[in-house]
């Protein structure tokens, strides 16, 4: 089976109908740029025409045109029945690719990159049922699970000898290749494998992250409101959390700058806001990245959800703005797959950091769990990961509006809502004819789980405003659940 390793939009593909550049033309130049600059590989597959001219809102004839010119050219390779390629040998005059120098980041990683083994800590968890409306879970009744299983039973008939023993601490090589890979096309990540470390779960990269980076009484950056997750890792290590009020255009960075100049890393969920689902502008993305560069601070991404964006383009990453090794990036695929898979990324900003990483993972647990590596390597290399992406995203837009209708058809006197092109809960501030005491206890009483903002608060208070999930509950779920939270509404008025 061939390999499918691009069936989605690249991150940064655009295409102006205003520009005096032909369309097909902006498409060769788009993709002859990711070629050049390594975001696609040799061997690696494009996505077919129908689905990306789909993606982009053009004829498919306009994206044909644009393969075949990379192919004139012998930019790309097309096979019959299976699709078009990235050709192995370049011409000779492409081969002269700018590769990233790496000299100028040793002295900073050297200078600043520490271990400490009291900063390991180890967090646990407790199976909840899913009930409306419970944030952060997947559709399981959409999980492709006769693909996986099919997997799964193929990888156990070439299970081999070598895999009983220890594998690399850092990760199944090919599967490191593979995220790679992925992040490398949907996010603009720039990584390399011998950069991404498989973790077991985000929580534990977290973990990883503080002891490795972090001493105790160390200042960090926090996003007020923001991941409770984060914050217990942090807390854990020993450091001082420093409270960052959330504005529209995401971290109040001035404000930061100000208060906590003196912070040796900025947790950060630039492209979606946890929870309040804004984005981080493009001006402060510049701003933060020149700020770290220049006071030798870390900036932690955590994209956590970053594959469901149901508008526009998706957005390209932090790290791929990156030119100074200051931003590690953190993905997880609970959100995307299931959360009993417990895996999870880190991609470091070069291969100099990995091996002090290596140590402190080996403490940790050694390794990831080998089974579970090696079915979801030939998932992503099969092309099912990507497939099973796609089909999520179209899945979650239907079930977003699904909640929106139903909240503006039934409480839209009492709930305003904010709405972000993706993620995978919504926000509601809630009218001042609300009892907020009152609402907690009848939410309590009905049964359902409702995400309180200022919750997710360390210092700066919000308005009241709750956080609904939605990708996991079929249509007679949210309606049954909106029928709840209207029942909730209705006792507790003042």
């Amino acid at each position: 089976m061939a390999k499918e390793t691009l069936e989605i939009n690249p991150a940064g593909i655009k295409l102006s109908k205003n520009s005096v550049i032909p369309l097909y033309m902006q498409v060769y130049e788009q993709f002859r740029e990711m070629i050049l600059s390594k975001r696609l590989r040799p061997g690696e597959r494009l996505p077919a025409s129908r689905n990306l001219a789909k993606e982009l809102g053009v004829s498919r004839v306009i994206i044909s045109q644009g393969y075949e010119q990379l192919m004139m050219e012998g930019y790309l390779i097309g096979k019959t029945g299976s699709g078009t390629f990235v050709a192995d040998i370049l011409p000779d005059h492409l081969l002269n690719a700018v590769k990233i120098d790496t000299s100028k980041k040793k002295s900073f990683i050297n200078d600043h990159l520490k271990i400490n083994d009291e900063n390991i800590s180890l967090h646990g968890g407790n199976k909840i049922e899913i009930i409306p409306f419970q944030m952060g879970t997947p559709s399981l009744d959409f999980f492709p699970y006769k693909v996986w299983h099919a997997i799964a039973n193929k990888v156990l008939k070439e299970f081999k000898k070598f895999n009983l023993g220890y594998d690399d601490s850092l990760g199944y090589w090919n599967l490191r290749k593979a995220i790679a890979s992925y992040l490398r096309v949907s996010r603009a990540v720039k990584c390399e494998a011998e950069q991404v470390i498989v973790v077991t779960g985000s929580q534990q990269g977290l973990n990883l992250i503080a002891a490795c980076l972090l001493q105790k009484g160390d200042k960090v950056w926090m996003e007020d409101p923001g991941y409770f997750g984060a914050t217990g890792s942090f807390e854990n290590a020993g450091v001082q959390l420093c409270p960052v009020q959330i504005e529209n255009d995401g971290l109040n960075i001035n404000y930061a700058m100000k208060n906590f100049a003196d912070a040796k890393l900025a947790y950060i969920t630039p492209s979606h806001q946890f929870p309040l689902g804004c984005t981080l502008s493009q001006n402060k993305r510049l701003q933060l990245l020149a700020w770290a560069q220049q006071n030798k601070m870390w900036i932690l991404e955590d994209d956590y959800d970053s594959e469901f964006r149901y508008e526009g383009n998706p957005l390209a990453s932090l790290q791929g703005l990156d030119d100074d090794a200051r931003v590690i990036y953190s993905g997880t695929f609970s959100k995307v797959l299931f959360p009993g898979l417990r895996l999870a990324y880190i991609v470091l900003p070069s291969v100099e950091m990995v091996d002090l990483f290596k140590k402190v993972k080996e403490n940790l647990d050694r390794q990831s769990p080998i089974m579970e590596q090696l079915i979801l390597c030939r998932f992503m290399e099969d092309g099912h990961f990507l497939r099973h992406v796609r089909k999520m995203r179209l899945l979650y837009a239907e079930r977003q509006n699904i909640l929106i209708k139903l909240l503006n058809e039934h409480l839209s006197e009492h709930f305003k809502l904010s709405i972000a092109p993706s993620g995978m809960h919504l926000l509601c501030w809630l009218s001042n004819k609300i009892d907020t005491e009152k609402f907690k206890r009848e939410i309590k009483k009905q049964k359902v789980i409702v995400s309180f903002i200022n919750e997710f608060s360390l210092q700066h208070s919000l308005p009241p405003a709750i956080a609904l999930g939605f990708t996991p509950f079929s249509k007679y779920k949210l309606k049954t659940g909106v029928e709840k939270l209207v029942q909730c509404v209705h006792n507790s008025l003042v």
